[in-house]
């Protein structure tokens, strides 16, 4: 995974402060400093080096594992073919009940039919 441009330590950079750490005995604010990192960042590498060893030290995605809120397969389908049918955002809504109940926006329909909608071709454009 390629690192970021705000990241202040390489997966390399990472294994050589906390091998400092537990090898030579530096402590976390000294190493900080010595990488340019905050005390608590030093803590939180080692923490993780001593939980599960250099793997542990890898880039990972900062993606979330999981969307509490995403709307299911099964409305999302509903949801195109009841727009495809012509009906209305706010009534789709309603009647599948993902979002635009009483006071409720209704961007969950209108998110979903976006991410559907496939993106316009010069072709397709009308002169």
């Amino acid at each position: 995974m390629n690192t970021h441009k705000h990241a202040r330590l390489t997966f390399a950079r990472r294994i050589e402060m906390v091998k400092q750490m537990t090898s030579e005995g530096l402590d976390a604010v000294s190493a900080a400093a010595a990488h340019g990192v905050t005390a608590p960042t030093a803590r939180k590498w080692l923490g993780r080096y001593l939980a599960g060893g250099e793997a542990a030290l890898a880039d990972a995605s900062s993606r979330p594992l999981c969307s509490p809120r995403a709307i299911d397969a099964s409305k999302a389908l509903l949801i195109v073919e009841l727009r495809k049918g012509r009906m209305l955002q706010a009534r789709i809504a309603r009647s599948v009940g993902v979002s635009g109940g009483h006071g409720q926006p209704r961007s969950g329909v209108s998110g979903h039919l976006q991410a559907e909608r496939p993106a316009a071709s010069g072709a397709d454009r009308a002169l």
